[in-house]
């Protein structure tokens, strides 16, 4: 072999190593953004998943029955535009008074979204994104929804991808009798298929035993467990239309 033919050699096995080294030190790849989400107003929202959420500086969403609100167990208007004034937290819309929109004439459907929305805006919360009751809604009504909100949010849990359709947002929620370990799961599957997001949904945050609170509530320390959990590993957590908004084409 020459001394030329020997140079292009060393000359390959060094650009060999460069490049194999190149793809070790590669970024992995982007971990997705978390979205934690309550539904339907409990007061507990406010009085024990808002100082436990602040302690990390996350901020959630929350999504809102206008009418029900100030009712026993509910948070008041103040709390509301105290969580979005104060807190930097999104209020969405979640119908009037959770109706379920399937069950409803279009002109029934249109007033139960349009008046939540009237309601919401008159207290100054720019509200973004709605919940849909149940997730249960004719397709026919969606194009009532979208005229109000941006950000159209269901009930059912699948991966989604950067871009996300904003239309067609789904979560993952909390239910009775679970513990922290399966919402931990779901984070871990979504950072192993490489989600862009991930949509946590509780509603009761440690409600009592008694049977008006038993439905949908979350214990506080599963909940802190949670929270502990997404601060270990560092991920982003912002209020769902922040993270649309970062995520989506449109």
């Amino acid at each position: 072999m020459g001394f030329r033919q020997l140079n292009i050699l060393i000359l390959l096995a060094a650009l060999l190593f460069v490049t194999s080294c190149k793809m070790l030190q590669q970024e992995p790849p982007p971990l997705p953004i978390i979205s934690i989400t309550f539904d339907d107003q409990h007061a507990n929202v406010y009085s024990k998943a808002l100082p436990l959420m602040s302690i990390y500086g996350y901020r959630g969403s929350c999504f809102v029955n206008s009418h029900r609100l100030g009712r026993v167990g509910m948070l008041s208007q103040r709390d509301v535009t105290s969580l979005f004034n104060e807190y930097n937290w999104e209020i969405g819309g979640h119908s009037l008074n959770h109706e379920h929109l399937a069950e409803l004439s279009y002109q029934e459907a249109e007033t139960a979204i349009g008046a939540d929305y009237v309601n919401l805006s008159d207290l100054g919360v720019n509200p973004r994104s709605f919940a849909i009751p149940s997730g249960n809604c004719p397709q026919e009504y969606y194009p009532i929804i979208t005229h109000f909100y941006k950000n159209v949010r269901g009930s059912s849990d699948f991966a989604m991808y950067d871009p996300v359709d904003r239309h067609s947002l789904g979560y993952f929620t909390f239910q009775s009798g679970w513990s922290a370990s399966i919402v931990i799961e779901r984070i871990r599957r979504g950072i192993a298929n490489r989600e862009s997001l991930i949509v946590l949904g509780f509603h009761r945050i440690d409600g009592g035993e008694n049977e008006d609170y038993a439905q949908d509530n979350c214990p506080l320390s599963e909940f802190a467990d949670i929270l502990r959990y997404i601060n270990n590993l560092k991920l982003e957590v912002l209020p769902l239309a922040e993270a649309v908004d970062k995520l989506s084409c449109y």
